[in-house]
């Protein structure tokens, strides 16, 4: 198993982002990151999907598929944001005040 140390130098020896690696395995980019500062320790799981990101990405890379994939994410998030801006758009068009209501005090009550 690869210490924390040598899946750094793993991954920027094939020009590789957090990101990237991230995106092709099942761990996030802040988890790779803190991985590699040694926030958390190096499972075997994190371990074994850094690694299968760090390959995949690589791979993809040789095959010519790396920017194709990662132009589909940027696409992808710039839809969602466009889906946000219109939801805060319509949202705060329909947003009603609210109403107020008075209660009675206590010492009223008792009286």
């Amino acid at each position: 198993m690869l210490s924390r140390f040598d899946l750094k130098e793993y991954r920027l020896l094939r020009h590789l982002s957090l990101r990237d690696v991230a995106r092709y395995c099942d761990v996030c980019h802040e988890l790779v990151g803190q991985v590699e500062r040694g926030e958390i320790g190096v499972t075997k799981y994190n371990h074994d999907q850094i690694i299968k990101g760090i390959n995949g990405a690589s791979q993809a890379m040789v095959e010519g598929t790396f920017d194709t994939l990662k132009e589909k994410e940027c696409q992808k998030i710039k839809e969602e944001r466009e889906k946000l801006k219109e939801k805060k758009k319509t949202g705060s068009k329909t947003t009603t005040a609210k109403k107020t209501t008075t209660r009675k005090s206590m010492k009223a009550d008792a009286k």
